[in-house]
């Protein structure tokens, strides 16, 4: 019986290559560790991977957008409670029993609520962009398509107040009252309808940010399935190839022997 010694090294290679496939397999914990391995799940992993990166980023973005707004309704809401304080003032005022210099009192407590409006509108920034003094809009890409873009209003307060004539308030002239209370009552309507275009924003991008865990969450799983390591599988394939290894090996030597007897006998 003859033995082909090429036959034994093609099996010896290919066993080779393949243990050392398995154990790649095994140690890095990936099926697929080069085109070799799976050029079209290697393709289709590498889309998904661009996928789940861009989600991922996108997410970060959500979260700042949702940052943002909470900025931006916390500092209207703190500029309606102080709003709504000076609508009490002004009623104060219009009681029939107060003095000159009990109005002015009151004048005193408005002009510092006044003042501590101001400050919250110049110091309601976020990472150095004002919020309340221009009227604007930050869009954020909350999504991998170039259309999905939520954007955030940003407001000019001072002009708001202006123009609804809270600036300069005086309730220590009851001739002027009413129409403090109608500036009053002006601005916070407007703050309100502020207050729910950025509520809606917020609800917005929580909605998108939602969508995007989801759809990382759809993507990471489907390529998990495409590229992680079949443990089971690539520990019985490398048990084969080590069989198959050492039988080759097994065969090369029994005709390397054979070679050595026939070459023995020509010689003899």
């Amino acid at each position: 019986m003859s033995i082909s010694i090429s036959g034994s090294s093609y099996v010896n290679s290919a066993a080779t290559q393949s243990l050392a496939s398995s154990s790649e397999a095994l140690a890095s914990g990936s099926r697929i560790n080069s085109a070799a391995d799976d050029a079209a799940g290697l393709q289709i992993s590498n889309r998904l991977t661009s996928e789940i990166d861009g989600s991922a980023q996108s997410f970060a973005n959500g979260m700042s957008g949702i940052s943002v707004t909470q900025t931006i309704d916390g500092a209207l809401s703190g500029i309606t409670n102080d709003v709504q304080a000076l609508r009490e003032l002004a009623l104060q005022s219009g009681n029939g029993i107060y003095t000159a210099n009990d109005r002015q009192a009151l004048q005193k407590q408005a002009d510092e609520l006044m003042a501590n409006i101001q400050n919250t509108i110049d110091n309601t920034n976020f990472a150095g962009q004002s919020l309340l003094t221009q009227d604007g809009q930050m869009d954020f890409q909350v999504g991998t398509q170039g259309a999905d873009i939520v954007g955030v209003t940003t407001y000019n307060l001072n002009n708001s107040l202006g123009a609804s004539g809270l600036t300069g308030i005086n309730i220590s002239d009851p001739a002027t009252l009413g129409a403090a209370l109608d500036a009053i009552d002006t601005t916070l309507n407007n703050l309100g309808t502020m207050q729910a275009e950025t509520g809606a924003t917020q609800n917005a991008f929580s909605s998108r940010v939602d969508a995007l865990l989801q759809g990382q969450e759809a993507a990471s799983a489907s390529r998990s399935r495409i590229t992680d390591t079949d443990f089971a599988a690539a520990v019985s394939e490398q048990i084969i190839s080590r069989i198959q290894e050492q039988s080759s090996l097994t065969v090369q030597a029994q005709a390397n022997v054979d070679s050595k007897r026939a070459l023995s006998l020509l010689t003899s």
